[in-house]
């Protein structure tokens, strides 16, 4: 679980996060959305310990991030993925990606090439272990970088902006993976600008103008856009889908979707 109490958060004189509090429970699905600047990133960054929080408290499954003998834990508790995969990727091949992570940890050494192949079936890679990492698509590099830091047996995920750069198909692939760990026990934080993805999640948080607008149902964040809903439903009757006036909200179109088209 994730608690975040009076969070505020300043570049110089620019501030970025104010007095922002919310949770996050084990196995959640949170999308975060906004405008660029809203401070999307910098909570990312905030929750995975990678930048100093200056105001606020955050905990992270009872670990304080304030406190430094806690930071290792949550380290392991917490990966995160950014844009570019290549930024994370520091080993020449696929295996020995997934080992350097493992072996930063101390693991038993005659642990490691079991933990890391498992690893690598789960994303599919297992095929790749040899392979130059250099050689791999954007969609395998994201993949890899998944499986790395699933070996260390991390809990929460937090995507930002991490399918931006890939193609569609990487895309789809990587949203199919994120949306299979969620159901598995992962708890999933992603940051996106993409209103498709919203709809996969459990829980949508809306920032702008440093704090949080909107948490809640990734449905209803919608409701107030009826030019948007108005295009969904001119796009249903194009295929000969009949939506009564009473349907058209975000809740029933996906419905409605889901029955006629998946």
């Amino acid at each position: 679980m994730i608690e975040v109490e009076n969070l505020s958060f300043s570049y110089q004189n620019n501030k970025v996060l104010k007095n922002i509090s919310f949770s996050i429970e084990k196995g959640e699905y949170l999308c975060i959305i906004g405008k660029n600047g809203s401070g999307k990133s910098t909570l990312a960054k905030l929750l995975a310990t990678l930048i100093y929080q200056q105001e606020g408290t955050i905990k992270i499954s009872g670990y304080d991030t304030k406190n430094q003998k806690d930071l290792l834990n949550i380290r392991k508790i917490v990966g995160i993925f950014f844009q570019n995969p290549e930024e994370q990727i520091i080993s020449t091949t696929v295996f020995d990606e997934v080992i350097f992570a493992l072996e930063n940890l101390a693991t038993p050494r005659e642990d490691i090439k079991e933990i890391a192949e498992k690893a690598l079936k789960n994303l599919n890679l297992l095929e790749y272990k040899d392979r130059l990492t250099y050689q791999l698509s954007g969609g395998e590099k994201q993949r890899l970088a998944i499986a790395s830091i699933l070996a260390m047996g991390t809990e929460i995920l937090i995507f930002d902006e991490a399918t931006s750069m890939l193609d569609p198909v990487g895309k789809k692939e990587v949203l199919r993976i994120m949306k299979e760990l969620n159901s598995q026990g992962k708890t999933i934080i992603h940051i996106t600008h993409d209103r498709d993805d919203i709809l996969e999640a459990s829980k949508v948080m809306l920032l702008s103008e440093c704090e949080i607008k909107y948490l809640g149902s990734p449905y209803k964040i919608f409701d107030n856009d009826m030019a948007f809903l108005l295009k969904i439903k001119n796009i249903l009757e194009r295929h000969n889908i009949k939506v009564e006036d009473k349907n058209i909200n975000m809740e029933d179109l996906v419905k409605i979707v889901y029955e006629n088209i998946y």
